[in-house]
């Protein structure tokens, strides 16, 4: 993983600004999709799909549970595949702090996945951040 980089390192912090944006969940799962199929794939590992009480992979109309039960009330239980880390749980409150920390400490992939232009070291990032608030493996 490359180390983080600051996306103005030229501009002092005291003359950069925070702001907040709106991120539709089809974009989340867009990058959820980068971590899961491609980028997260050598140290991961889906332990339990947990779905909100009473509904199912059809009542939800859900296609990809992996993808799309985080963002629907449910969440999936994480863990690596080394068992070095404690098992995680991924749902929409996760990603979100997963995202607002991509845009603090790596601003550089944070706007990739803004512009559209993420990939799986994109999501790679974003699954670890949102399991574990740093990048750990890689």
């Amino acid at each position: 993983m490359a180390k983080k980089q600051p996306l103005y390192p030229h501009v002092p912090k005291s003359r950069q600004q925070v702001v907040k944006t709106t991120v539709p969940d089809q974009r989340i799962e867009d990058l959820l999709c980068n971590a899961l199929e491609g980028g997260s794939n050598y140290w991961y590992i889906i332990k339990k799909f947990n779905y909100p009480s009473g509904q199912t992979k059809e009542s939800l109309g859900i296609t990809y549970p992996h993808i799309e039960l985080p963002l629907k009330g449910g969440s999936l239980t994480i863990g690596d595949i080394e068992r070095d880390m404690p098992d995680k749980i991924l749902d929409r409150g996760a990603m979100i702090k997963g995202l607002e920390l991509m845009a603090e400490k790596y601003p550089k992939h944070y706007a990739d996945f803004l512009a559209e232009n993420d990939d799986a070291t994109t999501g790679d990032v974003f699954l670890q951040l949102t399991l574990y608030g740093e990048v750990v493996f890689g």
